[in-house]
């Protein structure tokens, strides 16, 4: 975990990077077919979430089985028990039904369900309705706004219209058929500071083991959860909670989001101002009052010999 002593003057720390919002990797036709394959191997049990990958051929705890079981779940149709090692999977309750129904009807309401489960689909759906904006259009507004990678904005727009087009969702379709009501089963549970979470983006859990959530903050209308160990934010979508925790104090440094600097004015009266360029590009100010001179150089070159040694323990 990085010492707070360790940080840049002011503990900023940049907003993350190539991580795009969490949404399920294959279409809701092909989670289904995945369901009744989980669901004929091991049946209605509890299972060992690093063994799911057996139901689809899969090697057991491998990248692919893991996004698999990530889809099924940010569908609605699975949940998660425990952390680590020990982690179970679980039918959710809307998935048992969808199994054991035998009027149509409710399969279909339960499609429906599943369809608008994961936030990505409902936020756009809900935005774009049953006729979405041509691709290009779509493209600009997940990369450059939803700050999507290019190949993940594709790979969510073929997801989004296999589902929407297999659920057969009309425009009277709301959160309120996906059952995200307040109180519903798949309410989302509270992530505070001091709590344990995993972080799952694009299907595959980042941390070997839960992280202890050190900040919650917004940026550019995006909410982003900082954890131990970790300089870059966490999207808040991608994180799932393991357990609750208990608050921080107040006096634990807490990281803020790196927004653009205003311009920099002339340096106060009296004072003498030196810029650096490090090698990574970052400016560097070196600000003090009266004129340069031997004794002022060496007393700056004692005190950043004195945080090189602390920066090394």
């Amino acid at each position: 975990m990085t010492d707070d002593a360790e940080l840049p003057p002011g503990g900023k720390v940049k907003p993350p990077k190539d991580r795009s919002p969490s949404f399920p990797f294959i279409s809701l036709p092909a989670a289904i077919e995945r369901l009744v394959a989980y669901e004929t191997k091991f049946g209605r049990h509890p299972t060992p979430a690093n063994r799911a990958g057996l139901a689809w051929d899969m090697k057991e705890a491998s990248s692919q089985a893991a996004q698999t079981l990530a889809a099924l779940k940010s569908y609605g149709m699975v949940d998660y028990q425990g952390a680590g090692p020990s982690r179970q999977t679980n039918l959710t309750e809307d998935g048992r039904n969808y199994l054991r129904a035998q009027q149509e009807s409710i399969k279909k309401d339960l499609i429906r369900r599943f369809a608008l489960t994961p936030k990505a689909i409902s936020t756009y759906w809900h935005e774009w309705g049953a006729r979405r904006p041509i691709d290009a259009v779509c493209l600009d507004q997940l990369v450059l706004k939803a700050k999507f990678t290019q190949s993940a904005a594709e790979t969510f727009l073929r997801v989004y219209d296999a589902t929407v087009a297999y659920a057969k969702l009309t425009d009277s379709d709301s959160l309120d058929t996906a059952g995200d009501e307040p109180g519903s089963q798949n309410e989302r549970p509270k992530i505070e500071v001091g709590d344990w979470i995993q972080a799952e983006v694009n299907g595959s859990l980042q941390f070997s083991d839960p992280r202890r959530v050190r900040a919650i903050q917004q940026h550019d209308g995006m909410t982003f959860v900082f954890v131990d160990g970790e300089k870059s934010g966490i999207p808040f979508e991608s994180a799932i909670l393991e357990r609750k925790g208990e608050a921080l104090p107040k006096a634990v440094f807490t990281p803020t989001l790196e927004l653009p600097e205003p311009e920099r004015g002339a340096p106060r009266k009296g004072w003498k101002e030196e810029r650096l360029i490090d090698d990574e590009g970052g400016e560097i100010f070196i600000s003090y009052q009266g004129d340069p001179s031997t004794a002022r150089y060496e007393f700056i070159r004692d005190y950043l010999d004195f945080k090189v040694k602390r920066t090394k323990k």
